[in-house]
């Protein structure tokens, strides 16, 4: 009896490990069909199937469990009929792609198919991204770039060479990520293209999304470290400026604003950033000479002419001040004449830059409000 008892044991082992197996016979069954020209009824009952074999203990160690579940992940993510009820088949395929890289089974014999269906899902994921990038679908582009870095993964662990470049990959999942309002995503993947192909542009692009996200010293740091290596690139010379700019460090900011003319003698935002600079600094000849400067190289540059115009609105704008303070005794009366005629020097040379910028911008309200108050007091004054 003892004996009968054992073999209705190993008779109910074998019964339970065919079973599991059955499973993943339903989905190499599943795709046979599929590329013999059949519908997609086989596939969506193969999905089942397939999350019955990677539950299962037996089965989900075993590589063509997930080679199969890849295989039938990736044929869906093709399907018109069955991508978007499956919306997550893209990602499914290549996480079992990458479970079946991390097995490294030495008996798979199928990696010239897996290599194939990887070059595949590379293709089809980066222009997912792209697709979804241009409809403005941010979040969902940014998972489809960021999913190129698992398949290069397995694709390089084979001594195979993708065919889309993770730094391209981690650039367009970092912006995307940007655009979706995800920073702390953004950063991480910023982070990883820098330590991946540490060029100007990632350097940039790192140090700008640090200090939206208010962390100023570590943009401060990337910047330091991108000069560093690349002391002549524009970019970062302008984001270095542009921290000193913001902490009120003039003659700091000068020092690589010059820097960067040596470059680009003809810069526009540079010299015009000189011109504020100075201005800052109280030195008006050097203001108006860069300001000038800023229209030789751009005639359409609105800011530089609205700037030399407030030198000299400021400059009389002090002296109305001092104007009203004035009384009414003779004195008084002849030195508020005097006063009266520096304003209309002054806004003499104001105007016509004033004017410029309208004419360039007739939307802007303040520039045409202080050309109404030159107006007026040219008329009062007459």
């Amino acid at each position: 009896m003892k004996k009968i008892a054992v073999a209705v044991t190993l008779l109910m082992a074998i019964s339970v490990g065919y079973a599991q197996e059955g499973n993943n016979i339903c989905v190499w069954n599943a795709l046979k069909t599929r590329d013999e020209g059949g519908g997609t009824e086989d596939l969506e009952k193969a999905t089942k199937c397939s999350d019955e074999a990677i539950a299962n203990d037996a089965t989900s160690a075993k590589s063509k469990t997930w080679f199969y579940r890849g295989q039938l992940y990736r044929t869906i993510f093709q399907d018109s009929v069955l991508r978007n009820k499956y919306g997550t088949s893209a990602f499914e395929a290549i996480k079992a792609f990458k479970k079946l890289s991390d097995l490294n089974d030495p008996k798979f014999k199928d990696w010239d198919d897996a290599i194939t269906n990887l070059y595949v899902l590379g293709t089809l994921t980066f222009n997912e991204g792209v697709e979804n990038y241009q409809k403005k679908n941010y979040a969902q582009a940014y998972q489809y770039f960021y999913a190129i870095k698992d398949i290069n993964a397995v694709l390089e662990a084979r001594k195979k060479e993708p065919t889309i470049k993770l730094e391209t990959a981690l650039k367009n999942a970092a912006i995307s990520a940007e655009n979706a309002g995800d920073r702390p995503a953004a950063l991480n993947v910023y982070k990883e293209w820098l330590a991946i192909a540490p060029s100007t542009t990632a350097y940039d692009k790192y140090a700008n999304a640090l200090k939206k996200s208010g962390d100023t010293a570590q943009a401060i740091k990337i910047v330091d470290e991108g000069l560093a290596k690349f002391p002549k690139d524009a970019n970062l010379l302008v984001e270095k400026i542009n921290t000193f700019l913001d902490g009120g460090k003039y003659t700091d900011a000068l020092v690589f604003v010059n820097n960067l003319l040596d470059i680009e003698p003809k810069n526009e935002g540079a010299l015009f950033i000189k011109g504020l600079a100075y201005d800052k600094l109280n030195k008006e000849d050097s203001v108006v000479y860069y300001y000038n400067k800023t229209i030789e190289v751009n005639p359409k540059y609105t800011n530089a002419y609205i700037n030399l115009a407030a030198v000299y609105v400021n400059k009389a704008k002090a002296i109305n001040i001092e104007m009203n303070k004035l009384g009414n005794s003779a004195a008084d009366v002849k030195k508020y004449d005097e006063m009266g005629g520096q304003i209309k020097a002054l806004y003499v040379l104001a105007r016509p830059y004033l004017q410029k910028a309208a004419d360039l911008d007739p939307s802007d309200a303040q520039v045409n409000r202080t050309l109404k108050q030159i107006d007026a007091f040219m008329d009062s004054h007459k």
